[in-house]
């Protein structure tokens, strides 16, 4: 029997330039990310002003979740028309449009009115941003960039509460939704700046125009022609429309379902929007301010600190660390909820797992996962029903809080636990696969 000698792994070469158009890209992150943090801290001063009692307090923080669920119906709709770039540019435009909006109100209806508006500004930044991100980055580095988008989610978070706690001794609520204005037109002129897609322009036909554009951010030639053949392989089929989604996918659409569940039901958002009421239920009102930088803070921090393993450890092994790492902090904190101290350290632990995995890697995976022909119309159901849970767990927890009080801690304990469970079992890993590939691998588990 012979001998064979293994050749070292050459790292595939990165343009720079890709970097930078990954950041541009997940400013996308940006507008959801600031709104979340500025109306954690301008609530208070909200329902000071216009007397919101549990249900309404709900209200004006779900309203942006239900906002985009018919901009996602729409643009998903319209995504054959319309190029990813220019959809996100719109958003950024209609968000300034909402932030200013909601700096003018002057009673609770209007101030929903102006959260429905965000709502479909994040909808369309949230969906179209991370096809983008998917479709702009080379396979080796695809978990990376799909993760700044959650990384900017985060920035604007820990923004808008260094904003909201300036404005708080002046209850200057106005000015906290107010600037949310900036970062979207930050992020509506980088889009402006950026190429289009690659994969959208080859199935509009302008293969000529995507070859410009894939030479800008590949390395070589060879992979640049590689990657158009491979495009348009996938592309020889007929797009998928419902049926096909829940036929011949329905297996990574399942997958996908159930990981939506769980990265909205193990409470991340609970601890985001309702810090400061969570506190003051705690009769430590005094403590929500650092509570909320916690959350910042360990938001931007563990998102950092993930982005080298996303594509190193890979999405499977980052999802299991993550939500095991979530059960502990959500039982001291049910436990310890008289001791400000260590309940703060709780969120900060609690939050820091999450964005150490789930957060970021779910995002990136949705669209990794789904086929081309697909991949629009998954992502646009994934992220309704993200929006969509996301706004009903918004609506209800601050009911749930008042009935429960601390103690709803512990079903997102036993929830993350289950999550490790299923994750072992079901999800696949994508790590270093190209998206056809992925594609491949759906079609056979299906056959």
């Amino acid at each position: 029997m012979g001998t064979t000698s293994k050749q070292p792994v050459t790292k595939p070469a990165t343009k720079p330039i890709v970097y930078l158009f990954a950041i541009l890209g997940g400013f996308a992150g940006l507008l959801y990310g600031y709104d979340s943090g500025a109306i954690s801290l301008a609530l208070p001063s909200i329902t000071t002003a216009f007397g919101l009692n549990s249900a309404e307090k709900g209200l004006v923080v779900s309203f942006l979740l239900f906002g985009a669920l018919p901009s996602i119906v729409v643009f998903t709709a319209m995504e054959k028309k319309i190029e990813r770039r220019n959809v996100l540019v719109l958003g950024g435009i209609i968000f300034i449009a909402g932030s200013i909006f909601s700096a003018l109100s002057t009673d609770t209806v209007m101030l929903m009115i102006a959260r429905f508006v965000l709502g479909v500004a994040a909808g369309i930044a949230n969906m179209y941003g991370l096809i983008y991100l998917s479709e702009l980055a080379p396979a080796h580095i695809r978990g990376l960039m799909s993760s700044l988008y959650q990384l900017s989610v985060n920035v604007g978070i820990l923004a808008a509460y260094a904003v909201g706690a300036y404005n708080l001794p002046t209850d200057s609520w106005r000015w906290t939704l107010g600037l949310g204005a900036v970062p979207a037109a930050v992020f509506a002129i980088g889009m402006m700046l950026s190429p289009q897609s690659p994969r959208w322009l080859i199935r509009d036909q302008k293969v000529d125009k995507a070859r410009k554009v894939l030479k800008r951010v590949r390395a070589t030639d060879d992979e640049v022609e590689s990657e158009i053949q491979d495009i348009q392989d996938s592309l020889k089929s007929q797009e998928a429309g419902m049926r096909e989604l829940f036929g011949a996918f329905r297996p990574a659409m399942l997958l996908l379902f159930t990981l939506t569940f769980f990265q909205v039901f193990t409470g991340i958002n609970a601890a985001v929007y309702y810090a400061p009421e969570i506190f003051h239920n705690l009769g430590m009102a005094n403590a929500s301010i650092i509570a909320d930088f916690a959350v910042g803070s360990a938001l931007v921090i563990s998102t950092l600190m993930s982005l080298p393993f996303i594509d190193r450890l890979g999405r499977k092994k980052l999802l299991e660390i993550s939500l095991a790492g979530q059960v502990p902090p959500a039982i001291v904190l049910c436990l310890w909820s008289n001791d400000a101290t260590i309940a703060i350290i709780a969120i900060f632990v609690y939050v820091f797992a999450f964005e150490f995995g789930l957060g970021p890697v779910f995002w990136s995976y949705v669209p990794e996962i789904l086929p081309l022909k697909a991949r629009a119309l998954g992502m646009g159901v994934i992220t309704f029903t993200q929006y969509l849970f996301n706004g009903l767990l918004s609506l209800i927890f601050p009911m749930m809080l008042e009935a429960m009080g601390i103690n709803v801690f512990y079903i997102f304990a036993a929830l993350s636990a289950l999550a490790v469970v299923y994750i072992h079992r079901n999800v696949l890993e994508t790590k270093g696969r190209t998206l056809e590939d992925i594609e491949h691998y759906w079609e056979t588990k299906h056959a």
